[in-house]
């Protein structure tokens, strides 16, 4: 038979949360959410823009690639503000579509976007270079909007640059 010592028998063993640091630990997560909360929209926005700035590169390289390996010229185009398309130009009276992509929401193209890569992988007319800026439909790009621009210089060479407004000559 086991005997209960004296000194544990009065104490209640405490586990678990009471009502009051519930609720005082709810009032805490709820003012750090609506402190976060202004800066959420934003990363939403640039997250697209990034992407849009990344679809952008990513379709110029493809048609970069396939001007050599087609040994003809490839155009880029943005027929409207949120549609990129890739045309093989062999024959420029029928030129052929080798690819339409669509930016995500918010994210736009000069609708005069038109560059072309020659069967060397330059840009068409030689020596040009070409400058293509992501907007942002219904608002302007900033510090906290980063809009990313394409620069390919006349050697054919394409960078993205993450801020048009900052970082990109």
């Amino acid at each position: 038979m086991r005997r209960l010592s004296r000194r544990g028998a009065g104490r209640c063993s405490s586990r678990g949360l009471t009502l009051i640091e519930l609720m005082v630990g709810l009032a805490v997560l709820a003012v750090l959410i609506a402190a976060g909360a202004p800066f959420m929209g934003d990363m939403v926005v640039n997250s697209r823009l990034r992407e849009s700035g990344n679809l952008l590169y990513g379709e110029s390289m493809m048609a970069q690639s396939e001007a050599i390996k087609r040994n003809t010229v490839v155009r880029v185009t943005a027929p409207t503000s949120d549609t990129l398309q890739v045309h093989d130009m062999t024959n420029a009276a029928a030129p052929v579509l080798l690819r339409e992509r669509t930016l995500p929401a918010g994210a736009t193209l000069p609708t005069s976007t038109s560059f072309s890569f020659g069967p060397e992988g330059r840009p068409e007319p030689f020596g040009t270079a070409v400058s293509v800026n992501v907007g942002l439909s219904g608002g302007t790009c900033s510090d906290d909007l980063r809009c990313p621009g394409l620069r390919i210089d006349a050697g054919g060479a394409v960078r993205l640059c993450s801020n048009q407004l900052a970082s990109c000559p």
